[in-house]
């Protein structure tokens, strides 16, 4: 599907987020409570991670371009409020790939820690390959320091 357009609605049930294709295909997301008040790119970040974890539950190719080399798989664990959260059979291309979405999870699990006036410490999100080797992290000081 070649992505032409973002849709964001929001009603009394939810927040849904459509990708539009060219040909008239179209994904929605429905972003469970929880989300009122975030700006609508949050909630097409908060859709896109959904999509991409949903890839990693045994069908690591699906979505991927057949002429794409194929990539590695990882498995993301998630923090958050100290709870773990893991996610495997995430499949990115290369290890740039790898901390950019870690990067970018923690970004989310620290603005919904703030939002709930917390602040947590130690790692957030963490990435491990197939071998079980943590190949990227981020911590919550990290992130602070960032905010700084």
């Amino acid at each position: 599907m070649e992505l032409m357009n973002t849709v964001v609605r929001r009603d009394i049930s939810g927040n849904v987020v459509e990708f539009l294709g060219e040909g008239g295909e179209a994904v929605s997301v429905t972003i469970a409570p929880g989300y009122e008040g975030k700006a609508d790119n949050e909630l097409v970040e908060t859709a896109k991670q959904m999509m991409v974890q949903i890839v990693a539950f045994g069908r690591p190719d699906v979505g991927i371009p057949v002429s794409r080399a194929p990539s590695e798989l990882y498995t993301f664990e998630y923090q958050d409020k100290g709870i773990v959260r893991i996610m495997a059979g995430i499949s990115l291309p290369n290890l740039k790939a790898v901390q950019d979405e870690v990067n970018r999870s923690a970004v989310d699990l620290w603005r919904d820690a703030l939002d709930r006036a917390e602040a947590p410490v130690g790692w957030a999100v963490r990435a491990r390959d197939a071998s079980g080797e943590i190949v990227a992290a981020c911590t919550y000081e990290e992130l602070q320091l960032r905010d700084t």
